[in-house]
Parts: structure tokens; sequence; C-alpha cells
């Protein structure tokens, strides 16, 4: 399933010309551009993007977003979500592979990386971007933060 850009703007609170940009900075091309010329973006898009706002909530630029997300390996949570659960270790090795590459740019603390789990729930623009991609993701990311937070930040 894709979704257009207008559909996108308005689930993460972003504007299309932010969107646009991303796009022609290289950071996150749509997955396809329609014959009418509007760029759609999937599941993997999504994710993407979420990664990319959590960083700019914390105040890192966008070459240095653009180096995480380069340098990540994406071991699928949302694959992981079909039926594995928070605590599984193909799981956690992704949440751990998001608390590094967010801790190469800026000290995040427990308390901190559990916020960035709730917020996944609780921000409204947040969680339809996750439900968008699979129902119940939202809370499944939190959950593994949260078994990664207890089990290896302490």
């Amino acid at each position: 399933m894709d979704w257009p850009i207008s559909e996108v703007a308005r689930m993460s609170g972003v504007t299309a010309r932010t969107l646009r940009h991303y796009d022609e900075i290289g950071l996150l091309p749509p997955a396809r551009i329609g014959s009418n010329g509007h760029r759609y973006y999937e599941e993997h898009q999504l994710l993407l993007l979420q990664q990319i706002l959590v960083l700019r909530e914390l105040g890192v630029g966008l070459p240095e977003i653009g180096r995480v997300i380069a340098d990540q390996v994406d071991t699928g949570i949302d694959d992981a979500a079909g039926g594995a659960p928070a605590d599984a270790q193909p799981v956690q090795a992704e949440i751990d592979a998001q608390y590094r590459a967010l801790t190469s740019l800026h000290a995040v603390s427990a308390d901190e990386y559990r916020a960035i789990g709730r917020s996944c729930v609780e921000n409204e623009d947040w969680r339809a971007a996750y439900e968008a991609i699979t129902p119940g993701l939202a809370e499944f990311q939190r959950d593994a933060i949260e078994v990664y937070a207890v089990s290896r930040l302490g």
C-alpha cells in the first residue's frame, strides 16, 4: 500500500514542502512518482520519516541524519512485529541499532529513550504513521523500547 504526499504530510505533521525538500536532498525519496507527478510513500518511507522526525526532535541536523540512515542496518522491526514478542532477539537488535544511532549524535538517557517509546503511542502524528504501516506497531515499538531500556539501560 502507498500513500500520497498529502496523506503522509497530514499523518506526520510535516508539510508537503518539507517532504519534497527531504526528497530533493536525498534523505527521503518517495517510493514512486505517479504519472501525475505526485509523490507516493510506502511503509519503508514512513518508518524512515519517523526516524527523521525523532532525530530532528533531538536537534540533529539533516546532514547528520542522512549519515545515520545511510549507516543503519535495518533488520525490519515492522517484520518482527508480525508475531515476534517485543523481547525477541531480532527486535531487541533493531532497538539497539536505533538507540546506538541516536546516542552517536546526542546523549540519550534511559528515561529519554522511554519517553521516545511512549511518544510512538501518545503523539497522535507518530501513532498515525505507525498504525498506517501495521495496526499495533506503535504499541509494539513502545513496548520494545521499554524492554530495551529496562534490560540494557537500567
